[in-house]
């Protein structure tokens, strides 16, 4: 594979496998990895969950689009995004201008699998999980349709996602 000179840019729903996949690209094709969320959290001393509990999705949604901007004036890395960060067309322009997108898809059977009863999705604290996940795929899905890349990771295992990731990142690069 020829070199990679942009960041790859993983989107797609919370739970469709971004962080986990994108740690693990990285290793393979021997870049650094950033999770943004993680980045975020880190960054700001306190988690996701209470960003958005202490000073609300506005305030995480502006300190996002700040931090994947700084994340993409990275070279060779692979960058994993927070499910609604294409939500913000300043970091959807910034994604499709300074990387190569993947996105991740995964069904909203799959996706709730992984992260029914997780705490951590702030979104998702409500009295109807899959009812919000599924009105939240929908509302983002022509957002993440934008990416350079399509990746079905509904039921693969990891590997076979990597592999998928490295043929497609072959033919992107012939063009």
């Amino acid at each position: 594979m020829k070199e990679i000179v942009k960041p790859i840019v993983l989107v797609g729903m919370m739970g469709c496998g971004k962080s986990a996949v994108g740690a693990r690209l990285a290793k393979v094709i021997g870049v650094n990895f950033h999770d943004s969320d993680k980045v975020i959290a880190l960054d700001q001393g306190q988690s996701i969950a209470e960003i958005f509990s202490n000073d609300g999705e506005a305030y995480f949604r502006e300190i996002e689009e700040r931090k994947i901007s700084d994340l993409l004036e990275l070279d060779n890395c692979v960058i994993s995004t927070g499910g609604g960060a294409l939500g913000s067309a300043q970091t959807l322009c910034d994604i499709k201008s300074k990387a190569i997108s993947i996105w991740l898809k995964s069904d909203v059977d799959t996706i709730f699998s992984r992260i029914n009863g997780n705490k951590t999705r702030p979104l998702l604290q409500c009295e109807n999980p899959r009812a919000k996940l599924e009105e939240l795929l929908k509302a983002r899905e022509t957002l993440y349709a934008e990416a350079d890349i399509h990746i079905d990771n509904s039921s693969s295992h990891i590997k076979e996602v990597i592999s998928k990731i490295e043929r497609e990142l072959k033919d992107y690069n012939a063009k």
